[in-house]
């Protein structure tokens, strides 16, 4: 199967998640465990524990509808990488020591740094959230 379906395919899973509250709810609830699992047992995933949760706290937001300030496009992507980040079987396999979550945290940090103007607005966004 070739990268280009591949990537298709990711995008349209990605999309349906978005559009599907319950699909989205399981999405946050299984990051959330995937993250607390593996920041345990990998130093790189427990270095972006924090940017990880951001990434989850902003699905949850958009998807309960409180959040809507990013784009479209932007969101397929953080929900496209999310699902790959919980997905035990990619490129290289989790279980594999070390080098099997090392595509999980590449991926993560990139999306992280692709979006980081976004993320930031975010972040101020739920601190007055806090704030009221």
């Amino acid at each position: 199967m070739s990268k280009r379906l591949n990537y298709k395919n990711a995008l349209e899973r990605a999309s349906r998640v978005l559009k599907d509250k319950r699909l989205s709810q399981k999405l946050v609830n299984e990051a959330k465990e995937t993250l607390t699992s593996r920041a345990k047992v990998s130093e790189k995933i427990g270095q972006l524990k924090n940017k990880i949760a951001i990434l989850i706290r902003l699905v949850k937001a958009y998807t309960k509808g409180t959040y809507r300030d990013i784009s479209k496009k932007s969101m397929l992507y953080t929900v496209g990488v999310l699902l790959y980040f919980i997905t035990p079987m990619d490129i290289i396999p989790d279980f594999i020591p070390v080098s099997g979550f090392l595509d999980d945290a590449s991926l993560l940090l990139w999306l992280y740094n692709h979006l980081s103007t976004e993320l930031q607005q975010f972040i101020a966004w739920e601190s007055k959230q806090e704030e009221k």
